[in-house]
């Protein structure tokens, strides 16, 4: 199973769009929030696109969860922003929620910093963001592969702006 997943796209649905069509194949979209109104382009423009997305901390009005446990590729995941654990501060708290839910991996937002790290077999996975990112690099999003052999991720970046 292909996953596309994005993250703190503010509104940056230019950006998404292109993203979704030069991907190929995609099963999934994973959006950790902060989306504005990417889901309502989503729906309208790539109407047989599977999708899943939460609301972030500014999605103050979006009828969206902000978190989701799910099963996808035979692997249980836990999608959500992050703000509501502490993630700018550390991964501690996401980390024992994970744990706790027996997830395979975590897929948030919030940073705008990509990450992909391994805590006790769990995988984090923060794809950055579409709209800009803390570290000064490009823009970024990830890719998920689900397969026998656990979660594959993979970290891509923008090179230039939409």
């Amino acid at each position: 199973m292909r996953i596309l997943v994005v993250s703190d796209t503010h509104g940056n649905y230019p950006m998404l769009a292109k993203v979704i069509k030069a991907g190929g194949p995609i099963d999934l979209l994973l959006h950790a929030g902060d989306g504005g109104n990417d889901p309502a382009h989503l729906a309208r423009d790539f109407p047989a696109l599977s999708r899943m997305a939460v609301a972030g901390n500014c999605d103050p009005f979006s009828p969206l969860p902000r978190e989701l446990v799910f099963e996808a590729g035979g692997h249980k995941l836990f999608l959500t922003h992050g703000d509501r654990y502490q993630v700018k501060w550390d991964l501690l708290r996401l980390f024992l929620e994970g744990q706790e839910r027996k997830v395979s991996a975590i897929i948030f937002g919030h940073t705008h910093r990509p990450l992909i790290q391994y805590e006790q077999g769990i995988l984090l996975f923060n794809p950055g963001s579409l709209y800009r990112n803390s570290t000064g690099e490009k823009p970024s999003y990830g890719w998920l592969t689900l397969g026998p052999d656990g979660p594959k991720p993979e970290l891509e970046f923008i090179k230039e702006k939409a």
